[in-house]
């Protein structure tokens, strides 16, 4: 079980980027996650390895980017949904794993694990117990876990994949922009006669694209490739995102804060793919989304109590 030093709280400088005391327990909470996931993954026996800006941070700083403020895990699709289930069943009950295959109405191509399902505004004595847990922070925060799939290495073959997926994936990703403009039912169709599937016309619609393009990605076969990514990638980057499966075929661990975690051993070609060849070199750059993450659950609490 992790154990988070008091003075891991302590607001400060890495890089001449100050952190504050409240990003430094918002990173406790993530770590804490993380560390809970682990476990599970552990005890199943499935390989995950931390992807993304985690990975990075892992290697370049042994723990988070200065200015990174979220975790990243990735495993291979075949045993994605094995471990959701698995994070649902072992997990303390106030977690919650996010994904479409746990979560009716959820829309995103990637699973959240969130250590709680509701931000504290300070008028239910059961979140508070939760805050308390999480050293104070009302906060929903968490890990997210992106499953990755084989790509093609015919080039053909792969070029026809990722067009259908882009297809898939658009009409999902901006099915409301689509039904306001009278366009998304055409779109339906199109995909529906493409690859002979049938999508409902209901509410249900946006979750079914979001299951289809899933379905798409795992299209190819192991012995049809040689390398994996997270497809969304193929639709949201210009840059090929594609990682080595080689890279991937051994485990190390190494330090991540206080925390000892799984990396893929080829991790240098997984980072080439995803960014820059000097990758070692700190460049500061803006996250993608806004930071700090919680700035927005913070405003909520903040009007909450202005009408209480």
């Amino acid at each position: 079980m992790i154990q988070i030093p008091e003075s891991f709280f302590s607001s400060e400088k890495r890089l001449d980027f100050e952190i504050s005391e409240t990003m430094k327990k918002a990173w406790a909470i993530q770590l804490t996650v993380l560390d809970k996931i682990l476990e599970v993954a552990e005890h199943n026996h499935i390989k995950v390895w931390l992807d993304y800006g985690s990975l990075l941070g892992a290697v370049r700083h042994k723990g988070y980017i200065p200015w990174d403020d979220d975790i990243d895990i990735c495993l291979m699709r075949k045993d994605y949904v094995i471990f959701l289930m698995a994070l649902k069943r072992e997990l303390p009950e106030y977690f919650r794993v996010y994904s479409i295959y746990t979560t009716p109405s959820y829309n995103q191509p990637k699973a959240f694990v969130a250590n709680r399902a509701h931000v504290d505004n300070g008028n239910d004595p059961k979140e508070k117990e939760i805050t308390d847990i999480f050293f104070g922070l009302p906060y929903v925060a968490g890990v997210d876990v992106y499953p990755l799939d084989y790509v093609p290495s015919d080039p053909d073959q792969a070029n026809l994949i990722r067009n259908i997926y882009i297809a898939v994936y658009d009409l999902a990703f901006s099915y409301d922009q689509y039904k306001e403009s009278g366009e998304l039912g055409s779109y339906i169709s199109q995909i529906e006669e493409l690859l002979a599937v049938s999508i409902p016309r209901d509410d249900s619609a946006k979750e079914a694209l979001w299951k289809l393009a899933d379905g798409v990605a795992t299209m190819t076969k192991k012995k049809e490739s040689d390398s994996i990514l997270w497809y969304p990638d193929m639709a949201m980057r210009t840059t090929d995102m594609r990682r080595p499966l080689e890279a991937y075929s051994e485990t190390i661990i190494t330090d991540f804060e206080m925390l000892k975690v799984p990396i893929p051993k080829g991790y240098h070609d997984v980072l080439l793919a995803g960014y820059y060849e000097d990758y070692m070199t700190p460049i500061q750059q803006p996250p993608a989304h806004e930071y700090p993450f919680y700035k927005e659950q913070q405003d909520w609490i903040d009007r909450c109590k202005k009408l209480s």
